[in-house]
């Protein structure tokens, strides 16, 4: 018997939802499948958006949740907690600008029965095919992701870092969720909550307790991307202080 999973999906302003919810709707494997979408306070139709998604998917169980505190790694936190207390024993997280492969719970389930010693479970990350997807994206995100991967390491002097998970394409124990205290419950502007907490199970559990494996997918929009630029992105991972001063916040929740 495989433990119960349950997907959070931290949301703010996203008009594209359902496209996420689809995505999740679609997997091959929804055995016990329940979905957390956390709205951070929207002020567009976001919540309307998944409760006429959640009316006419019955078959997909969804809870929508509501945290008013600023930042991904609260709405994200409120919802993996609340996934915990109702019993779940692995939590995903998704955003609702992205799009997880078919197989992606059943490679979730898979690799966490078959690996008993990971806590924390990483993926690939490819771009989106909307309306900010661009020729070259597809050689230019991997890349750019490897890249950071190695800065922030050689930054802090820390190889931890070299396996930090992304947002929008992770895993976590519950177990080990309470453990390490989970995510910080911070704003993009200040914080990167996933590269922060991916360093935690590693430094807390040990770094086998953090996995990569690319064979577990989810495409994601390059909207911020476009909008800023690698190079800006880049400084915006590597140097939190500049947030919001040299340059302009990457995202407003």
């Amino acid at each position: 018997m495989t433990d119960r999973l349950a997907v959070v999906v931290p949301v703010f302003n996203e008009p594209d939802v359902a496209r996420t919810l689809e995505a999740l709707h679609r997997q091959r494997d929804r055995a016990d499948l329940h979905v957390y979408v956390v709205d951070n306070g929207s002020t567009d139709d976001t919540v309307q958006r998944v409760q006429r998604f959640a009316a006419a998917r019955p078959d997909l169980g969804i809870t929508v949740l509501s945290e008013l505190q600023k930042g991904t790694g609260a709405a994200s936190d409120t919802g993996v907690r609340r996934a915990i207390e109702d019993g779940y024993a692995l939590i995903a997280r998704t955003d609702g600008d992205s799009e997880p492969e078919e197989d992606w719970t059943g490679r979730i389930r898979t690799v966490f029965a078959r690996h008993p010693g990971v806590a924390l479970l990483g993926g690939t990350s490819v771009p989106l095919r909307d309306r900010h997807y661009r020729w070259g994206d597809d050689l230019l995100m991997p890349g750019a992701l490897r890249l950071l991967r190695v800065l922030i390491t050689v930054k802090h002097l820390d190889t931890a870092y070299l396996r930090f998970v992304v947002g929008h394409n992770m895993a976590v124990r519950a177990s080990a969720y309470l453990e390490t205290g989970g995510f910080g419950r911070t704003s993009i502007d200040t914080r990167d909550e996933d590269i922060d907490f991916s360093a935690r199970v590693a430094h807390r559990l040990g770094r086998d307790a953090v996995l990569i494996d690319p064979r577990l997918r989810v495409a994601t929009s390059m909207r911020r991307v476009r909008r800023y630029g690698f190079s800006l992105m880049g400084i915006h991972h590597l140097v939190p202080a500049l947030r919001g001063r040299v340059i302009r916040t990457i995202d407003v929740r």
